[in-house]
């Protein structure tokens, strides 16, 4: 895939999984009738835990350090959720914008750590971990800070989208075929996946 192409393709993934990502931690912010600024510390860690331990694990300058925008979207979607009296509504983790944004922010941030896996050339096992890491870091840390049991944990089919984007990302690599057209097409597959196995209730087998 061309330089250029691999940029944007990034930026944007990154774009749309934090501001959706954002959104799904202030929303469980909300549910646990936290102040505006746990609001806004769900919201950022939600956004940007993931990329951090790409980054890391990666060894380059997280991604938060370089740039206002990580802290610009976490502020804005506190502020705005907060006008908008989200937190007025119940049962806010079963309505649909919710499972959309957290569907959204899985996808998208599993592209977005292939695509930085490609980058460093990672073997197999590093590409999968890295694209893992990104769409699920930020959700198991938001659950964690309000002691809940990380989604990834007791869903099977969670942190199993991740992998599968991941997969559908190398293959494709591995064929030539990645561009914006492909890396798109991933991304829609994985988020109907996502909301099928969500409200069909898919589960890995329990031991």
């Amino acid at each position: 895939m061309e330089e250029l192409v691999q940029s944007q393709a990034m930026y944007f993934a990154s774009l749309t999984g934090g501001i959706a990502f954002a959104l799904s931690g202030f929303l469980i912010g909300t549910k646990k009738n936290l102040d505006w600024m746990g609001l806004f510390i769900l919201s950022f860690l939600t956004a940007n835990g993931g990329g951090i331990l790409r980054d890391v694990l990666a060894d380059r300058p997280p991604v938060i350090l370089l740039s206002n925008e990580p802290f610009l979207i976490a502020f804005g979607v506190t502020i705005l959720g907060s006008l908008l009296k989200l937190r007025h509504h119940p049962s806010v983790e079963s309505r649909w914008v919710f499972i959309v944004c957290d569907a959204v922010g899985l996808v998208a941030f599993a592209i977005t750590g292939a695509l930085v896996a490609l980058t460093i050339n990672a073997p197999f096992f590093g590409f999968m971990t890295l694209a893992f890491l990104t769409a699920t870091g930020g959700a198991i840390l938001r659950d964690v800070l309000v002691n809940n049991i990380p989604e990834v944990l007791h869903s099977g089919f969670y942190g199993s989208i991740a992998l599968l984007v991941a997969l559908a990302v190398y293959l494709l690599n591995m064929q030539a075929q990645l561009n914006a057209a492909t890396l798109i097409g991933v991304f829609v597959a994985g988020l109907i996946l996502r909301m099928v196995a969500y409200y069909c209730q898919w589960r890995l087998p329990r031991a």
